[in-house]
């Protein structure tokens, strides 16, 4: 058989004592697990910046190889559109222009000259489209 006592205990005027050498520990320690708490996150984020600037980089190169090719396409367009011989045909069978005969070119704008190289004759023009008036 066991005997219990109860004792009322009455701390109500107890007053806890700051040691200040512990206070000082707890702040040093905080301070220091903040430190480092910064420090990895600083790390941190510059390793994600870094892996998102990478991903930007890649997207930028892939967007001027896409432009670069654009570009080559639309020179060889440009370049099957000036082609004189595309010219000529497209002249002949949708505008209806014949090439120029000997006599049909006059140059009426230029003045005669004696020092200057002498006027184009249709002789060598012979290959110039000249529109017909069928349309």
């Amino acid at each position: 058989m066991e005997i219990y006592f109860v004792q009322q205990i009455d701390n109500s005027r107890v007053v806890r004592v700051a040691d200040p050498q512990r206070r000082r520990e707890q702040r040093v320690l905080l301070v220091g697990v903040m430190v480092v708490f910064a420090l990895g996150f600083g790390y941190a984020w510059q390793r994600f910046e870094m892996v998102r600037l990478g991903y930007q980089l890649e997207a930028a190169r892939q967007q001027a190889a896409s432009l670069e090719q654009w570009n080559r396409g639309l020179e060889l367009q440009q370049a099957a559109l000036r082609n004189p011989d595309r010219i000529y045909t497209l002249a002949q069978a949708q505008l209806g222009m014949q090439t120029a005969q000997p006599g049909q070119i006059l140059a009426m704008d230029v003045a005669p000259t004696t020092t200057g190289p002498a006027p184009a004759l249709a002789a060598n023009t012979a290959s110039l489209p000249v529109a017909t008036g069928n349309r």
